[in-house]
């Protein structure tokens, strides 16, 4: 799988291999190493991460051999600019990632050695080959726009989604609205119901809700539905 990795992002000057300069390191016997100046770490499907870089090392003050078999939700508690949880064992990126779904760049805070927030810009390229093994990397660039020191503005006086739902996202938010079941909602849309729960996580996330009640409620609100 790897060897596919350098085929087609080596040119790119993103990853590449080079045996002889350990920037990054794969968990396992892998010789495999990957080189990219900024803070990087990939994960399973499992969301176990199995690779960390140099500068993920010194960016959040965690060796390699500390973060390597970690559960990323538990090692980088990340959260978005609201204090809200961003990363959960039930992730919604790494979902889309490996549902082969085109991931766009995010911006959570996520928590360093000396349990301080740091502000990124997250980019993330699914690994994938004709193998069973696939890895999402995640791309770390510190954000210094003037939105990532502002103090967010609470929850309730939010009048708008992060950003617009998808039609599919609000058909399923309208059949929510109908009290149909996720099995019911799956039968409806010729999907199947993991589908569906990932579309219900990333608009419940875009509304800025946690409950599918909340979701409803604010679909109302912004005459979704």
């Amino acid at each position: 799988m790897l060897q596919r990795l350098w085929k087609v992002f080596g040119e790119t000057g993103i990853i590449t291999r080079r045996l002889n300069w350990p920037m990054g390191k794969f968990m396992g016997n892998q010789s495999n190493q990957f080189i990219t100046g900024d803070p990087a770490f990939a994960v399973n499907q499992s969301g176990v991460i199995v690779l960390w870089n140099e500068a993920a090392e010194e960016c959040f003050g965690i060796s390699c051999d500390e973060a390597l078999g970690q559960k990323c939700w538990e090692l980088m508690s990340g959260e978005d600019s609201f204090g809200n949880r961003y990363c959960c064992e039930h992730c919604p990126i790494r979902e889309m990632g490996f549902l082969h779904e085109p991931v766009h760049h995010f911006k959570p805070t996520f928590k360093t050695a000396d349990n301080k927030s740091k502000q990124f810009d997250v980019s993330c390229l699914t690994i994938y080959d004709d193998s069973d093994t696939e890895l999402l990397m995640h791309i770390c660039h510190e954000d210094s726009s003037e939105d990532a020191t502002e103090t967010a503005i609470p929850h309730e006086v939010e009048s708008q989604p992060l950003s617009e739902l998808s039609h599919r996202e609000l058909e399923i938010l309208r059949l929510l609205a109908d009290k149909v079941k996720t099995r019911d909602i799956a039968d409806t849309l010729s999907i199947s119901i993991r589908t569906v729960r990932t579309h219900i996580q990333h608009l419940m996330y875009k509304l800025r809700v946690h409950k599918r009640k909340e979701a409803i409620a604010a679909g109302k609100r912004l005459k979704l539905i």
